[in-house]
Order: structure tokens, then sequence, then C-alpha cells
């Protein structure tokens, strides 16, 4: 991944990462008529200039790659196999899940990351996914302990019910609080990607949020939390796993299109093309609606 930094002792200890500017309206802000920048936090940091050697294009829902970047097992992340050889994504993207994954793996060594779904090499749709189209959606599960509170690692996602707590087979594993924040904390904070979404089910959103607040966390990095893994359509699903989406790269736009919402951190503007996706989605979850309502009857 040319251009890229290393990961792991590379990085700055989370103060520095969090030394944050006001953001620049003129930059920061879309356009009013698409939709406000989310209040609240009001930081952003420069990304790092990075070369990125791939291109995402179209939106999540609705694109594609080109020349993709394959995510590979280290020493702290694993890649999930399976059949739709879904293992690629942006270098942004990419890159991002190696440095969160050292980063954790740096401050409580133990289990690997497990790495699902990111998009086909060339993206496109991927089923059963709607959106996983153009490089910069993964799935990657949550860090587990075993009902000795010692942290596991599992062979694939485990679906964790409201205590917090799932099974496979004999096996129980419940979400590690600790690391899952310090996953949180190592996305949010990156020096290269701007993470948009952090999709998780309500009931282990909590536990994270309160993880953090039990950690003493300072009041924006908490803030950034709540507003990365607020609720939206389809976090309910996520009751195995983190969904991670990141907004495009500059250098991508304006072929890559951002949806809302465009939290304070966003760089830049979005692509002309925004307007029409957001239009395009809402007619979608009408329709989607709909066929529910149709099917309940």
């Amino acid at each position: 991944m040319a251009g890229l930094r290393a990961v792991g002792t590379t990085l700055p200890i989370f103060g520095a990462l969090f030394a944050l500017v006001p953001a620049s309206p003129s930059s920061a802000q879309p356009a009013p008529e698409l939709i406000a920048v989310t209040p609240a936090v009001g930081l952003t940091a420069a990304p790092e200039p990075v070369e990125s050697p791939s291109r995402s294009i179209g939106s999540p829902d609705r694109g594609r790659v080109r020349d993709a970047v394959e995510l590979t097992s280290t020493a702290h992340l694993v890649v999930r196999e399976g059949p739709r050889g879904a293992r690629f994504g942006t270098a942004e993207l990419v890159g991002l899940l190696h440095r969160a994954a050292a980063r954790v793996a740096t401050e409580h060594p133990g289990p690997r990351l497990l790495a699902g779904d990111l998009s086909a090499e060339n993206g496109g749709r991927l089923r059963p996914h709607r959106s996983h189209r153009n490089g910069r959606d993964a799935d990657v599960s949550f860090y587990l302990v075993d009902e000795a509170g010692q942290p596991i690692e599992a062979p694939r996602f485990v679906n964790l019910r409201r205590n917090g707590c799932g099974r496979i087979g004999e096996q129980r594993y419940c979400f590690d609080a600790t690391r899952n924040w310090a996953l949180a904390v190592a996305l949010l904070a990156d020096p290269v990607a701007r993470v948009q979404y952090l999709l998780v089910t309500s009931y282990l959103r909590n536990r994270l949020l309160a993880e953090g607040e039990r950690q003493g966390a300072p009041a924006e990095l908490l803030e950034r939390v709540r507003l990365a893994t607020a609720n939206h359509a389809g976090s309910r699903s996520h009751r195995s796993h983190f969904h991670v989406r990141i907004y495009c790269a500059l250098d991508d736009r304006p072929e890559c299109v951002d949806e809302p919402p465009y939290h304070a951190w966003y760089e830049g503007t979005p692509s002309p093309g925004a307007a029409a996706a957001v239009q395009r989605r809402a007619r979608t979850n009408r329709a989607i609606r709909r066929r529910a309502a149709r099917r309940a009857r």
C-alpha cells in the first residue's frame, strides 16, 4: 500500500491525535440545502497527506472501486475467508483497519480483530449487502471475552443478546467493553481516514459509551463516539459486529459521493452528486417500507 503510514508504534499517542483545532466553516460544512454539519463537536484535524493508489467511485449502495487494495491477515488482524472474496477496499479503509487493530493490540495485547466483508475487487453489488459497493465499508468483529472475563478469539461473528453475550455451540462469548472502546477510539482518531459510521445495535452501543464514561474519556471523544454510533437505518441488525464506513478521500472526489450525515470532522465539501444520492436513498427507503407494510398485512 504505497504511501500509507506504517502501523503500530508510529501512531501518535491519543492526546496528540485529539489536539484538534476548530473546524473551518468554509471547508467543513456542506451546502445548507443538503444537511447541516452535526453540531456539538465542532472539531476537526486535517488528514495527513497520503498518496492513494485506489479510487472509490459513486456511493456505498451504487458504486464501484478502482485499483482496490486487498486486506490481508497480520499478527493483529485476521481476514475471514468466504466465498464472496470481499476482501478489498480503498487504501484508506485497508490502512485504517490495520492501524486500528495494531493500536488495540499494543494497548491491550490479546485476540486479533476479525474482519468480515469489505467490497469485491472491483466493487459493485455484493449480496446480501445493500452497501459495500465502493470500497468504503467494512464489517469487523467485536472483541470478546469468555465467561471468566478472559479475552477470547471467536472463529466467526457472534450474535450478542441484550445481556451482551452469545454462544457458538457450548462456548459463551461476551462483549469486551475495554477493547471495543479502544477500537472505537483507534478508528475515530485515525490520522488518515475519516470515519462516518460505526453501526452497532443500541444495547451494545450503550455498553460502549458506558465504558468510555467509566474510563473518564474526554468529553470531545465521548461526543464523537456518540455521533458515529448514533442510530441509523441498519443499526439494529448489527448485533455481531461493527459496520465501519469512511468518508470519501479528498482525492477521490467528485467521483466519490458522500451521503449525510456530515459530521464536524468532515473535510471539504460533498460532491455535486450528493443531493441526488440523498433523494435516491429516500425513494429506496420508502419502497422498502411499502414492501414491509404489504408483507405485514
